[in-house]
């Protein structure tokens, strides 16, 4: 017999009691006597409906905030055989060949690898997409098996139902990924740990982060996931115990275990509550754990990635789609056999979409005066928004680092407040989309399934819908009042319903505001808006570099005067290793153009690029494409400061990136999550060559101009870098003054010493163009007046193996100008 976990039978009957309560003090706070008897009671059961469910989540989110034993690291490596699956129908395929190949080469310099195999499945048909699909795969046959389906029947489910049958038979477990998933090496080792260690377990689905996001909108999604996500992943692992979920993603299955319910048979009748079951991993997951199998989820969410759709339109599509799949589960739900907390996954899902037209009834009903209320309501309506926030603010006490770091608690402070805004304006949108959803399934229209890599048609007038919407409530809750009261009932009921309406009257510029593309920070919005302009006017487009010409001896014209700053990395690297690196990871990496040029130089070496612009990595990947570097080279869109499941390079360089840091040390402290133990670590910069309280009053002002002109987080002293590095792990080993290569007598220069300071007087820094004008100024006179210095610097991870052979370090002599 299966049984709910004592935490789990606590948590409803604490959410029932707290239901039970609110819902009563709803009972006071009607106005009985002028209310009809079955409207008074159907506010109290649509009421206490909706809020189970919210005090229901959040005792979830309080269930995560209980502090829980570290899983023990595993010195063991699996010994199972692994197939790694991407599933792919109609998305772009580039992304899915760079994750691929990350993979595969982390799989490569791995003992596991062995013992593990990458499968990209298309279900892709249209003969353009399928087109690009062969190019982006072609020449990778060595490190993964693509295979694209001819009759691609039975959606995603049918997808693997192939895969089983014709590859299942040589694997004990899969992970399951769709085409924007990511996954780490050493998370897949944990998961296939835990799995190996456990002979029943069948699924464990891991928490997902969700990546940086272009859009407003994808933005809040992302906000809302890094603020409650983990803690809500936790609870809800806590809770369901060994009968967890299945998100269709980023979980690992025992192959076994997934052939005994992988044939899902369609649903009696016509869509959309009968045909194909749509939402098929609810289900797979609650028939694994009634055939005997546990299903856990694994709440931690690092090395486990996804992206969130970027548009309200894209959004939009993929809820429709699961609404009618959540629906559908109400002819499941009673299935005989199957686990409470299976059922109860069921019922949230169900709920979560039944919830929409419940609260917009509520509020026409409260609203237009058809149920009458007094003052006493408020009470259980701050019950209901505290329930909201509950999950947020559960957040914010998880992350117990804040108490110990100001700066910390100031910035997830700041997104909580956002995320609150951001998301109160779209709770009505998707409060009325979700109804109209509901709506259209109730009356027998089905969409059906829709490949998500299928182009969105975009409408005439996005966000019309909610705003006719908008003006029916306004007309519904206050002409009554008009007719049978008086003007100023008729505004009040105006004003109660006015927190749900006026998102949906703008709901047609809320639609664009959403979709607005906006860069994350002042940094990669500096950078979007100016790198062509960097590339077309700084006379190193040919180089592709964005960094300083050296003028060194021999040099002949500026492509080779861009690139000389790469031979010096590779002179260094190769007198201090004897050899080329294996691995190469560029902090801060432009276009990639120090990137191809170390490439050509080191044919056998894998790079990896990372900026914060996504038009840089747009540029790098197309050239990389071209040519023919696509294999070798990837490029990744992220702030290199964030913690990254990247596995550690032999060689990190950071070329005119560094300073964007917000600190020197806490560039230190990333660079060094980069570096392999006995790694090098190159850094060229604009440096001080003396410490800041030295400068005098105008050597300070044009510090502070080139710091605003740049976006720049800190200027170091040169001395005072290589102390921190030091502290930091890190030998430095070579420190060379490359100022003396520069020209600052360019016809630019002479003309940026009139513009750049009458461009700052008029406050025109933070727009990019004048910016860099403002910051390439104040750098060249701090050049000549020998307060900056332009530095090359090489230094090394501490090792103990490296220990012995630390007097050998590189001279000013051994490395060419």
């Amino acid at each position: 017999m299966h049984l709910l976990t004592p935490l789990r039978r606590k948590h409803l009957y604490v959410t029932a009691v707290i239901t039970l309560g609110f819902g009563a003090l709803l009972l006071v706070g009607l106005d009985l006597g002028a209310t009809h008897p079955a409207l008074s009671a159907l506010v109290l059961a649509l009421f206490m409906c909706n809020g189970y469910m919210l005090f229901s989540a959040a005792g979830v989110a309080l269930a995560g905030l209980e502090r829980g034993s570290a899983r023990q690291p595993q010195a063991a490596l699996p010994q199972d055989s692994c197939a790694v699956l991407w599933l792919l129908c109609g998305e772009p395929p580039e992304p899915v060949a760079q994750r691929a190949m990350a993979l595969s080469r982390e799989l490569a310099q791995s003992p596991i690898g062995a013992t593990t195999r990458i499968f990209v499945l298309s279900d892709t048909t249209d003969p353009h997409s399928l087109a690009k699909e062969k190019a982006a795969f072609a020449g990778l046959e060595d490190q993964i098996t693509y295979r694209v389906r001819e009759n691609p029947a039975g959606r995603k489910p049918g997808n693997l139902h192939d895969w089983l049958s014709t590859h299942g038979a040589d694997f004990d477990t899969m992970l399951v990924l769709d085409a924007d998933s990511g996954f780490s090496l050493a998370r897949l080792i944990e998961l296939r740990q835990q799995m190996e260690q456990d002979p029943e377990l069948g699924l464990v689905q891991s928490a997902i982060s969700l990546r940086p996001a272009s859009t407003r909108f994808g933005h809040m999604q992302r906000l809302s996931a890094r603020l409650s996500g983990p803690v809500f992943a936790k609870g809800l692992a806590r809770l369901s115990g060994d009968a967890g979920n299945y998100w269709g993603h980023n979980a690992l299955l025992r192959v076994r275990a997934f052939r005994q319910v992988a044939t899902l048979p369609p649903l009696s009748g016509r869509p959309p509550f009968g045909g194909p079951v749509l939402s098929h991993d609810f289900i797979e997951a609650a028939y694994l754990r009634r055939a005997g199998w546990t299903v856990i989820i694994e709440p931690d969410h690092r090395g486990s990635f996804e992206d969130a759709p970027e548009t309200l339109a894209a959004h939009l599509r993929r809820d429709r789609r699961w609404s009618q799949g959540n629906l559908q589960h109400l002819r499941l739900i009673g299935a005989p056999g199957l686990h409470p907390s299976s059922r109860l996954h069921l019922l949230a899902g169900i709920q979560s979409y039944l919830s929409a037209p419940i609260w917009l009834l509520l509020v026409v009903l409260t609203g237009s005066g058809a149920v009458h209320a007094t003052a006493a309501v408020i009470v259980p309506l701050l019950g209901i928004l505290l329930a909201l926030l509950v999950p947020k603010f559960a957040a914010v006490l998880a992350r117990r680092d804040l108490r110990r770091h100001r700066w910390r608690r100031r910035v997830v402070l700041r997104a909580l407040w956002a995320e609150l805004a951001l998301t109160t304006l779209f709770a009505p949108i998707s409060m009325v989309r979700r109804t109209g959803f509901v709506l259209a399934i109730l009356s027998g229209r089905s969409q059906g399934w829709v490949p998500s890599g299928l182009a969105i048609a975009r409408q005439r007038l996005q966000g019309g819908a909610e705003m006719l919407v908008g003006v029916a409530i306004i007309a519904i809750v206050t002409l009554p009042q008009l007719t049978i009261s008086s003007v100023a009932a008729a505004k009040m009921s105006g004003l109660l319903v006015l927190p749900v309406v006026l998102p949906l009257l703008f709901a047609p510029l809320l639609y664009r505001w959403f979709d607005h593309s906006m860069s994350r920070n002042s940094v990669s919005a500096y950078y979007d808006a100016s790198t062509r302009r960097f590339l077309k006017t700084g006379g190193s487009g040919a180089a592709l570099a964005i960094h300083r010409p050296l003028w060194a001896e021999g040099v002949r014209d500026v492509e080779q005067a861009s690139g000389h700053v790469n031979d010096l990395i590779a002179q260094a690297v190769e007198a201090r290793l004897g050899r080329a690196p294996e691995t190469v990871r560029d902090l801060g990496c432009g276009v990639g153009g120090s990137v191809f040029q170390l490439a050509r130089r080191w044919p056998d070496t894998e790079f990896c690029g990372i900026t914060i612009s996504a038009q840089q990595v747009q540029i790098a990947q197309q050239i990389a494409v071209e040519r023919g570097l696509g294999r070798r080279c990837s490029f990744i869109r992220s702030d290199f400061t964030l913690p990254m499941t990247l596995p550690g390079a032999e060689l990190v360089v950071a070329v005119e990136s560094h300073v964007h840091a917000r600190t020197a040390a806490q560039f230190l402290a990333a660079a060094r999550r980069h570096v392999l133990p006995g790694g090098l670590l190159v850094v060229v910069d604009d440096m001080l060559a003396m410490p800041p309280d030295k400068l005098s009053g105008p050597d300070a002002a044009r510090l502070d101009a080139f710091r605003r002109g740049w976006r720049l987080g800190h200027v170091p002293a040169r001395s005072s870098l290589v102390d921190l590095a030091g502290k930091n792990g890190f030998e430095a080993l070579h420190s060379r003054d490359l100022t003396p290569l520069l020209n600052l007598n360019r016809l630019r220069d002479h003309a940026l010493r009139v513009v750049g300071p009458a461009a700052d007087r008029m406050g025109l820094a933070q727009l990019p163009l004048f910016g860099n004008m403002i910051g390439g100024n104040a750098l060249t006179e701090g050049y000549r007046a020998g307060v900056m210095c332009y530095t090359f610097l090489v230094l090394q991870r501490h090792d103990a193996s490296f220990a012995a052979d630390m007097d050998t370090k590189i001279t000013g002599s051994g490395i060419p100008a």
